[in-house]
């Protein structure tokens, strides 16, 4: 199959196929001799692969192993049987991992049948690496497209750099319209104590910082990890964030009452703020785990979608904690 017909950003697309091979049964002389007759056609001789007679991926070993062990030893004796690879459907931030996790300078490719195809090198894997942070950042910021990269924002029209920014900021318009009318539907009870608006911006802010935190750490375990575990991390993010939750709504209970001289107030702003913080980091673990589960990348859950609802999330509780509370300090 040629490389070409692989999607953009996986295995397949970014792998080389001129490479070292051995086969298990040969010895380390006429391997050594191959690489010197061939050095110039490799494009990467950091690994030499260990292949069958019908190219099935065997074993693999460093090219420093053909200068340090002796000329008649055998390929098998000195080959890991145990390979560290990929499909060529893998997407490429897999394969990044992989190299990360394991500290390969490559990452060889493989079919079902364990057929070798290819490997990919350590300098596509750092190219890897910097497209995926910069894809990152973007989507973070609610920018899901490639015009805003580096190499080719400057050369990009206005209006398309525009396009690519406008639908979240609509998106966070209507957030934000929806938060005006919450706000109004609790106006009695902001009018009757005014300093309960001045404390908008602080369950805001404390909802966005928690919630940006949890889908941030989130987000890159579900989309890196392979081996983890939603249901487990879930747990123990629960935990996490009731201590949290307990500390900063205590905290915040005493500075206000202390300032104000005001025990509903204090109430009321400790109350909302925890239960603020718990839901805040329910959302920034549920958002980016059902983006996973619709094959989107959960990367996209730290970005604005997540904050709107915490906002508005943040905004509901505050003035519903505020109206039932004080009716009991009537």
């Amino acid at each position: 199959m040629n490389q070409k017909t692989y999607p953009p950003e996986t295995a397949g697309r970014k792998m080389i196929e001129n490479v070292p091979l051995a086969f298990s049964k040969e010895k380390i002389l006429d391997v050594k001799k191959r690489l010197f007759e061939k050095m110039e056609e490799f494009e990467t001789i950091n690994y030499i692969y260990v292949v069958n007679q019908d190219k099935k991926l065997l074993g693999v070993f460093s090219v420093k192993e053909v200068f340090r062990k002796p000329e008649e030893n055998k390929v098998e004796e000195i080959m890991q049987t145990e390979v560290i690879k990929a499909r060529p459907y893998t997407d490429q931030e897999r394969i990044a991992l992989l190299a990360l996790k394991y500290n390969l300078k490559a990452i060889p490719v493989v079919d079902k049948e364990e057929h070798f195809l290819g490997v990919v090198t350590s300098d596509t894997i750092l190219d890897i690496l910097h497209s995926e942070h910069i894809e990152d950042i973007l989507r973070s910021a609610g920018v899901h497209n490639s015009v805003y990269f580096p190499s080719k924002v400057m050369k990009t029209p206005v209006g398309i750099l525009a396009k690519a920014r406008i639908p979240w900021l609509i998106i966070g318009l209507l957030g934000g319209i929806l938060g005006a009318q919450i706000a109004n539907f609790f106006e009695t009870p902001l009018q009757t104590h005014f300093a309960l608006v001045a404390f908008i911006p602080l369950m805001v802010y404390m909802a966005d910082a928690v919630g940006t935190q949890t889908q941030t750490l989130i987000a890159r375990n579900l989309a890196l990890d392979l081996g983890f575990s939603f249901k487990k991390y879930l747990l123990k993010e629960i935990k996490v964030s009731l201590l949290i939750a307990l500390i900063l709504g205590i905290f915040l209970s005493i500075i206000s009452i202390l300032w104000y001289r005001l025990l509903f107030l204090g109430l009321i702003l400790g109350i909302s703020l925890f239960l603020t913080i718990i839901t805040a980091i329910f959302i920034g673990s549920l958002i980016p785990y059902l983006l996973q589960k619709f094959k989107q990348d959960p990367a996209i859950g730290s970005g604005p979608f997540a904050t709107i609802i915490t906002d508005i999330c943040s905004l509901g509780i505050y003035f519903s904690v505020a109206t039932i509370l004080l009716k009991f300090f009537r």
